[in-house]
């Protein structure tokens, strides 16, 4: 099927509508996809909005090596040894100015996180199933801005999305020291300034001795759009959205959960570039 003209060393993918499909579970074909890369001396690491508590049942289920990239970059975590390899922590006055903005917004329900903890100011039907959906525990706290606690990596705001794209314009003007990301449509991330998934994967990289040219990065949002756009690969699932498509070197004809399956086979198995061809 043509001769391999690119050697990849190093699959990192997105985890929410990439590695899982919409049940979030892991798929067979995965397991046994990630298997067979892993075989061939290609590592695979995780890449995620997630905190370590939340993504560690899917780092398990497919044997995924460490270090992983959490909190959209803000971390980066080896988990084999239990150290914390890179962390980047928000401004807390701009934190502050930001949870200051959302109080114009009491619907939209924001989390503040640290290394191993959330809160939140009210524990509703929103919180509730975001949490659920998670697998995490969210202390509940009367008032975000004077209980801001130490060293916070991010907060992620849960609502419904034309709202959000409100709050983001709104943010823009009156809490510009922080970076604003859509994970998903009704999930807005406050990371600290310069913080993406591609500062987390030049972390990675130093830590695996891998070069970026050698790595292949998939994913589904605006999130995954500097990882995509910074590895020798960037491929986008099917289902993702238009601006991470028209960003990535390559599309998959599936979706999330068989598309890791998908870019195995064809990228990592086959030797195919990054055209099919």
């Amino acid at each position: 099927m043509g001769g391999r003209v690119a050697h990849y060393r190093l699959l990192v993918t997105d985890v929410d509508g990439t590695l899982l499909p919409p049940d979030r579970q892991v798929l067979p074909s995965v397991r046994e996809a990630v298997r067979l890369a892993r075989a061939r001396g290609v590592r695979v690491c995780l890449a995620t909005g997630r905190m370590w508590r939340s993504v560690r049942p899917y780092a398990e289920a497919v044997a995924a090596d460490s270090p992983a990239v959490l909190f959209n970059g803000a971390v980066v975590y080896d988990f084999a040894r239990g150290q914390v390899l890179e962390r980047h922590t928000l401004d807390p006055h701009a934190a502050r100015a930001a949870l200051e903005v959302l109080r114009d917004f009491p619907d939209l329900r924001p989390h503040v996180f640290t290394l191993e903890a959330v809160y939140v100011d009210r524990l509703d039907a929103v919180s509730r199933a975001y949490q659920e959906r998670d697998g995490i525990h969210a202390e509940e706290v009367d008032d975000l801005v004077d209980r801001l606690p130490p060293e916070p990596v991010k907060v992620l705001v849960v609502g419904e999305p034309r709202r959000l794209s409100e709050l983001d314009s709104a943010l823009a003007v009156r809490a510009p020291g922080l970076r604003r990301v859509f994970s998903e449509p009704d999930f807005l991330e406050l990371l600290p300034a310069g913080v993406s998934k591609a500062t987390g994967l030049r972390a990675l990289c130093r830590a695996l001795g891998v070069g970026l040219g050698e790595v292949v990065a998939v994913g589904d949002n605006p999130n995954d759009l500097e990882m995509v756009q910074e590895a020798g690969l960037g491929i986008a699932v099917a289902n993702a959205h238009p601006v991470l498509k028209q960003a990535a070197r390559f599309v998959t004809s599936s979706e999330g959960g068989e598309a890791i399956a998908e870019v195995v086979r064809r990228f990592l198995l086959d030797g195919l570039d990054a055209t099919g061809r």
